[in-house]
């Protein structure tokens, strides 16, 4: 095969096409073509030799050829596509890296368990397992934990919905404590929160005393009330 000859002829081409990012593309498929040519050729009775010279000279001028697959592939138009792509493979970037990591996050926090906060025996558990509809978000609360040093632990669960439109936000509790006679006992407490579609929280207060009457958990217009002596939980939702 003439392989010198049919580069040159495809060089001389490609010496009209401005647009370089186009060049091996270009070349592949004349070059294809060309091969189509010359075995059409031979299954016509020419020889190889032959069919690879008039193969070339089916093609036409190589500067016709190549004027024309230059305004084919035109620069301006060829920037304008590898701009676009380029653009488009950073909007999909963009849009779908918070998504892919909410998702990861949102399953990390799924198989999140509580760990307890201080090395203090535990006195008490209290399963509560009560489930509220807050707008567009579920609250789930689990488990109440009372340790011998007077930790006292409140773990939840939060649920979004990932197709809601009001603004996300991550929903967070707030812990009162109330003596026999009604009065609120004002101890220091802490507590997290993890974010996402699905999240784990908890919340405590310390020294909380063993007596304790009633513990309340607060948000937004919802108020869980518990009895810590009877585990009777009552609340202020609407049916």
């Amino acid at each position: 095969m003439d392989e010198k000859r049919w580069e040159q002829y495809l060089d001389e081409v490609l010496s009209f096409v401005k647009f370089k990012y186009d060049h091996k593309a270009i070349r592949r498929e004349l070059a294809e073509h060309m091969a189509d040519l010359k075995e059409d050729l031979m299954a016509e009775g020419m020889d190889e030799e032959a069919a690879e010279y008039m193969a070339v000279e089916y093609m036409g001028e190589a500067a016709e050829i190549g004027r024309e697959l230059d305004q084919e592939h035109h620069a301006l138009l060829g920037w304008v596509w590898r701009i676009s792509r380029v653009v488009v493979v950073y909007l999909l970037f963009v849009t779908f890296l918070p998504m892919i990591s909410m998702t990861a996050s949102t399953i990390s926090n799924y198989f999140e368990e509580y760990e307890p906060p201080t090395d203090a025996p535990m006195v008490w558990q209290m399963e509560l397992d009560k489930e509220y509809q807050i707008y567009d978000d579920t609250l789930i609360l689990d488990d109440i934990y009372y340790y011998e040093d007077g930790m006292l632990d409140v773990v939840y669960h939060t649920k979004r919905s990932p197709f809601a439109r009001s603004n996300g936000w991550s929903m967070t509790i707030s812990l009162g404590i109330y003596d026999e006679e009604g009065n609120e006992i004002n101890e220091g407490g802490g507590g997290y929160k993890k974010g996402g579609y699905y999240g784990i929280g908890v919340d405590h207060l310390y020294d909380v005393p063993v007596d304790t009457k009633t513990l309340e958990i607060r948000t937004e217009d919802l108020t869980v009330t518990v009895d810590l002596e009877t585990g009777e939980v009552t609340d202020n939702a609407e049916a």
